[in-house]
Order: structure tokens, then sequence, then C-alpha cells
């Protein structure tokens, strides 16, 4: 029997075709840059279904993007990770799994980023456009990465745990 997508795996389904179809219609080929974005915005999608930030009794743990270009280099593979449940605030970071490990429990301070996410949940607190606005620098920051990564420059950016250590900064400030 033929299974069909439904629900949230049909919304992705739907998404991933208008990406395909999109990129076809831009002039030069799309860069690891436009894709992650791209992908951003389908995860970032609530009325579809896709994105679960506990307004409908489920709550998810996190959300991932990775980039894995057709290339067998590893170095140009690149992941994306909110570190929180709510990836519509809470904004990716590039994580290298050749980060420094602190210790053999280091999480990065990720829990502690998620446990203040979940917290401004809970609290239904409302964030300022100039704490959005600092959150979006760090996606940015991340993202550009991806094009300086291509340029084969040399790579100078804050690591996971660093970059998780300043939207804990940013957030208890707010």
């Amino acid at each position: 029997s033929n299974l069909e997508a439904c629900g949230r795996e049909a919304s992705g389904k739907i998404h991933l075709e208008a990406l395909a179809a999109k990129s076809k219609t831009l002039q030069s080929p799309p860069n690891a840059r436009w894709y992650v974005e791209q992908m951003a915005l389908i995860l970032r999608d609530e009325d579809s279904g896709i994105c679960f930030r506990d307004l409908t009794g489920f709550c998810s743990t996190g959300s991932q993007i990775s980039w894995l270009p057709k290339s067998s280099d590893v170095d140009d593979h690149s992941h994306f990770f909110t570190a929180a449940s709510d990836p519509i605030l809470a904004k990716y970071k590039r994580f290298t799994f050749a980060d420094t490990i602190r210790s053999e429990k280091d999480d990065h301070d990720s829990n502690e980023l998620w446990n203040i996410w979940r917290s401004i949940a809970l609290q239904k607190l409302r964030l300022t456009g100039d704490t959005l606005d600092m959150l979006s620098s760090i996606e940015n920051d991340a993202l550009a990465e991806l094009d300086i990564q291509r340029k084969n420059t040399q790579n100078k950016s804050l690591s996971f745990a660093d970059t998780v250590r300043k939207e804990i900064d940013l957030l208890q400030k707010k």
C-alpha cells in the first residue's frame, strides 16, 4: 500500500518542494547560507505544525539545521542549534564538533540556556525590540560563517559555548 504524508510531514514536503522550485528560479545557484536561512523559516512555521513551541501542549527540546554538502570534506559541514525549545524566538548558533569540550559532562551551557528560554515561555514574557535585534545578530553572525567558510578564510568566530553564553547574558539583562 502507498503511504501518503499527512499533518506536519505533508507540510514539510510542501515546504521542501517550494524551496526546490524557488531555488531553480534564482539567477545563480543558492549558497549554503540561503538554504540554512530557508530551513530556519520552515522550522519556525507554526501554522503547518512543524514548529512545536508549547502552544499546543507539546514542547520541543530544540531545533537543529545541518548543512551537509555533496563534498566529502567534513570541514564543509555545518550544524546549527537553538539550544532552546522555541525556534521562533531563540536563534540558531553554529556548532562544530571541534569545539573544545571543557569536561566530560560539558553541555556548552546549552541546558542553562534552554531553562532560561523555558522560563520566558512559561511566564509569557515579551522581549523588547532591542533584545530581539541583538538575538537576531547572534544568528546572523552564525550564518555569516557559511560565507566565510566557503571562501576558505580563517574562521575566527565564537565557539558554540561562547555564543550560548552571549545569548544567556543577553537574556539575563532583559
